[in-house]
C-alpha cells in the first residue's frame, strides 16, 4: 500500500476521535456548526486525497450512481438500524449495561434547523470516512473483506469510546456490523449514507416533535 494512502486511511479511522479527545482534554466547548465545520473538513481533506494525489475516482470509494436495488437495501438496513436501537437498550439493561440516550445533547443546540444538519453530517461523513475509504484501498491491500470489515468496525466502535458509556458502544458496535456488511455488499454509499443519516434524522425529530 503507498504511504500516502496507509496516511489517508489512519487519517479516515482516528482523526475524528483523536480531535475529539483533544478538546476534551483542552476543556473546549465548540458549538454544534463548528462541529459541523470539522467533521466536514476532515471528510473533504480525504476525499481531496483521493482524487488530487492518489489521481483516482470517487467512484473508487463508494461514491457511485446507485442502482434501484439500493433503494431497497437503503430501506432494509435503515430498518435493522432502528431496530437496534429500539430493542438493543432494553435487552442490554437486563444484563446492566447503561445506555445514554443519544440525543439529550439536541437541547442544547440553537434549533432543529442545526440539530437536523449535525444528523445528516455525522450520517454522510462517519460513512465516507468508516466504510468508503477504508474499506476499499484495505479490501484493494488484503483482498479481504474479512479482514478489512473487522478492522473498521473495531475502529469505529473504539472511536466511540470518547463519548458513549459502554452499551452505547455495544449498539454501535452491532449497527458498524450491518453498515459494514451492507457496503460490502453494495459497495456504493447510498444505501450506508441514507440509513444512517435517516436514523439520526429521525432522532432529531423525535426530539423535537416526539
Amino acid at each position: 500500500m503507498p504511504t500516502v494512502t496507509q496516511l489517508t486511511v489512519a487519517v479516515a479511522l482516528l482523526a475524528l476521535p483523536v480531535l475529539v479527545a483533544l478538546i476534551d482534554a483542552l476543556g473546549l466547548t465548540p458549538g454544534p456548526l463548528a462541529e459541523v465545520a470539522l467533521q466536514w473538513t476532515v471528510a473533504l481533506a480525504v476525499l481531496g486525497v483521493v482524487v488530487g494525489v492518489e489521481d483516482r475516482p470517487l467512484a473508487s470509494v463508494g461514491v457511485r450512481r446507485p442502482a434501484w436495488r439500493d433503494l431497497a437495501y437503503l430501506v432494509g438496513t435503515a430498518a435493522v438500524v432502528l431496530a437496534v436501537f429500539v430493542v438493543g437498550p432494553t435487552v442490554l439493561a437486563t444484563v446492566g449495561l447503561p445506555v445514554a440516550d443519544g440525543v439529550s445533547s439536541l437541547e442544547s443546540t440553537p434549533g432543529i434547523g442545526v440539530a437536523l444538519v449535525g444528523a445528516v453530517t455525522t450520517g454522510v461523513v462517519e460513512e465516507v470516512l468508516y466504510r468508503g475509504y477504508p474499506l476499499e484501498r484495505l479490501l484493494e491491500y488484503t483482498d479481504s473483506a474479512v479482514v478489512a470489515g473487522t478492522l473498521t468496525v473495531v475502529v469505529f466502535t473504539l472511536a466511540h469510546l470518547v463519548t458513549w458509556p459502554i452499551g452505547n458502544v455495544v449498539l454501535v458496535a452491532t449497527v458498524s456490523v450491518v453498515l459494514t456488511v451492507v457496503y460490502l455488499r453494495r459497495r456504493t454509499l447510498f444505501p450506508v449514507v441514507g440509513a444512517h443519516a435517516g436514523i439520526w434524522a429521525l432522532a432529531v425529530l423525535g426530539q423535537y416533535y416526539g
